[in-house]
């Protein structure tokens, strides 16, 4: 009788990498569901079906939970900004390209539950400053790429610098606004507005 293969173990790295992920996920989707303000980290053993003595082990405290949850959060959003960049070819207009992305990150749960984090609990200075930290080296790397298409694409430096400030400002602004008013029809009036404005700075 022939004897069974081994089976191939797992690293630990791996199975670490696994459970974290596992852990700010449920994290990440009870903040998502029921607001950073009734976070609860014993919530989040459960809703990741592992033992609240494995949570501890990677995550000890609700400040840890919420770093991987907003950790989490930026992962989701570069996934879909990577999806974004990579159809760049498809598009004629880059800037079309780059309010799609801005609009893609800004009405999507990654950003509410970013925003929940940092509003409701960034109230103990270091942890503010270690979400803050996260929040400004994931935004300025993509502001820094989409730079450095239009740059690319004949753009001066200022009008490309100022044309991206102004597109995340109006974008993130309306989708702050949605939270009480969700106007979809005005916003994508105004947004193709701005698009209009905003040919002043395209290169001639």
């Amino acid at each position: 009788m022939s004897k069974s293969a081994p089976k191939t173990r797992v690293p630990q790295a791996v199975r670490t990498a696994k459970m974290q992920r596992r852990l700010a996920e449920a994290a990440f989707n009870i903040i998502r569901d029921g607001g950073y303000v009734n976070f609860r980290t014993s919530a989040v053993a459960k809703a990741a079906g592992v033992s609240q003595g494995a949570q501890l082990h990677h995550y000890p405290t609700k400040d840890d939970l919420a770093v991987a949850a907003l950790e989490y959060a930026y992962d989701k959003a570069v996934e879909r900004f990577e999806h974004n960049y990579a159809s760049i070819d498809e598009y004629d207009d880059l800037l079309e390209l780059i309010l799609k992305d801005f609009k893609d990150f800004y009405f999507s749960d990654s950003f509410m539950v970013a925003l929940d984090i940092l509003m409701a609990g960034g109230k103990d200075q270091q942890l503010r400053e270690t979400l803050l930290q996260m929040t400004r080296n994931n935004r300025q790397r993509v502001e820094r790429l989409w730079l450095e298409r239009l740059i690319d694409a004949g753009w001066a430096l200022t009008p490309a610098e100022d044309a991206l400030a102004l597109s995340h400002s109006i974008v993130r602004g309306f989708a702050t606004r949605a939270l009480v008013d969700n106007d979809e029809a005005t916003f994508e009036r105004l947004l193709q507005r701005w698009r209009q404005m905003v040919n002043e700075l395209r290169p001639k």
